[in-house]
């Protein structure tokens, strides 16, 4: 099924979309600098915005990187990377595929995976990421409109949502790994005390600060290696 997976025609058009999505990436960066004075940013601030962004990225990108492997091997080397350029949630594609899969009654990756059900993991990739695009079409407009009355009416309030949201998200990708247990639960724990660390550390040097979030997941990440390699 190699033949299929990693076909020429199918990286010329996963190519076409992750050549698509990095010209969006460069205007919308280009975009923002460009009427960032308008805010009453400095170019100064943009530029450290931007450098935060980047070392945050880092931990994500290696989680993502090890998962990467796995589905190609499974999925091709083509679609797994446009998919991952697109989505950037390695878990949430793994999981769409294995749906996608268990809706023929096959395992992923199973012996009797063939070519039936890659094309169905395949739709079940793509019809999962469908739903943000639209979602995302039909209510961002609104967005600013709903923040602008909120805001009228009690400022707090945003707050507490914003705040309450954050606090679901990051419950909700923690528990997985609580639950899991062994390295998962090492690399988590180890990232929230190296944040703690880290936070007191950089209100003596103000400069670490930017730095903090990245660093924790990578040390999280290591860690997370290393106990999975030794033990």
């Amino acid at each position: 099924m190699d033949h299929i997976i990693n076909s020429p025609l199918l990286w010329v058009i996963c190519s076409i979309t992750v050549i698509i999505i990095a010209a969006q990436a460069f205007l919308y960066y280009r975009l923002a600098n460009k009427n960032a004075s308008s805010f009453g940013l400095t170019k100064s601030q943009c530029w450290t915005a931007f450098r935060v962004g980047l070392v945050t990225a880092i931990g994500p990108s290696l989680g993502i990187l090890i998962v990467m492997v796995g589905l190609m091997a499974v999925l091709g080397e083509p679609l797994t990377w446009m998919r991952l350029s697109m989505i950037v949630s390695a878990a949430n594609e793994l999981t769409a595929a294995r749906i996608g899969a268990e809706a023929v009654g096959v395992d992923f990756n199973g012996p009797s995976f063939g070519e039936a059900a890659l094309f169905v993991a395949w739709l079940g990739m793509a019809l999962n990421g469908i739903g943000s695009l639209v979602g995302a079409l039909l209510f961002s407009g609104h967005l600013e409109k709903m923040k602008n009355r909120i805001t009228s009416y009690n400022p707090k309030i945003l707050v507490f949502v914003s705040g309450a949201a954050m606090t679901a998200i990051y419950g909700n990708l923690s528990s997985s790994e609580l639950k899991s247990g062994g390295a998962n639960l090492a690399a988590w724990f180890m990232a929230g005390v190296a944040m703690f660390c880290l936070y007191h550390i950089s209100n003596k040097y103000p400069k670490l600060k930017e730095y903090n979030l990245g660093l924790a997941m990578v040390i999280g990440t290591l860690v997370g290696a290393i106990y999975k390699t030794m033990i």
